[in-house]
């Protein structure tokens, strides 16, 4: 499945199976969803900019089915659908900075906005069938032996960078599973899960080594020294430096090459 996000006004005319979808004007922050199996092609009459979020048809049928609601299943398959929303059209501002962020933890991030647009997006084809869909509330937390193997797996990739499928994979879920489960057993998202972990990490190096914070910030995952201590004082309302002065070593002379 493609979720088209309109980027910019355009004018377009779309077709789907041979039949007219969408002609006249496209607003920005309007969304098109485009089914799996369903011929479309387009005809643009103005300068047009979209970003692109291509979804597994398997991951939306999971999340449809949870939901228990055959007809949006059915409209969801049928043909593309044209949605304008405000929220969406938010997150998509939030989804295009967080793609060209550069810190380690954009992807998790982008792909966490991209559920938030994805759910939305549920919400309001589930309103135009007139269902209700599932509620939140009713997410099965992850089970505690899944979460041990995901914060194993955060620790192990400590340094680098995650994406929800790879942490859904470790556990045998698709994304979108994991993140509902995840956040309805650890009560927060993966995204800030994470960062939560890398500065406990930083911390108990910045308490026990000699070594600079631009190599603990490189080391806990974090690619711009900058990046980590604005993350590091928002979680710990204190810069590393300080915290360090604190609570542990300063960092040794020929580490700071003097």
């Amino acid at each position: 499945m493609l979720v088209a996000l309109c980027l910019r006004q355009s004018v377009v005319a779309v077709v789907s199976n041979g039949k007219p979808f969408y002609d006249g004007v496209l607003d920005r922050g309007a969304a098109l969803v485009l089914p799996s199996g369903v011929e479309v092609s387009g005809t643009f009459h103005t300068p047009a900019d979209f970003l692109h979020v291509y979804v597994p048809a398997r991951w939306m049928t999971e999340w449809l089915d949870d939901a228990e609601a055959p007809n949006v299943t059915s409209s969801f398959a049928a043909a593309p659908l044209h949605v304008r929303d405000s929220v969406v059209i938010k997150l998509t501002g939030t989804l295009l900075r967080a793609v060209h962020g550069r810190a380690s933890t954009s992807s998790l991030y982008a792909d966490g906005i991209t559920l938030s647009i994805l759910a939305r997006l549920l919400e309001n084809i589930a309103a135009r069938a007139s269902i209700k869909p599932a509620r939140p509330s009713s997410v099965s937390p992850l089970e505690a032996w899944r979460v041990k193997i995901a914060i194993d797996f955060i620790d192990q990739r400590i340094d680098g960078s995650l994406t929800l499928a790879e942490l859904g994979g470790a556990v045998g879920l698709s994304p979108m599973h994991f993140a509902a489960r995840f956040r309805a057993a650890t009560g927060t998202s993966p995204h800030t899960f994470i960062l939560r972990r890398r500065v406990e990490h930083a911390k108990t190096l910045l308490a026990t080594t000699r070594s600079t914070v631009a190599d603990i910030a490189f080391s806990v995952g974090f690619r711009t020294q900058a990046h980590f201590t604005t993350v590091f004082r928002r979680h710990v309302d204190d810069t590393p430096h300080r915290w360090r002065a604190k609570h542990g070593r300063s960092e040794s002379v020929a580490a700071r090459g003097v």
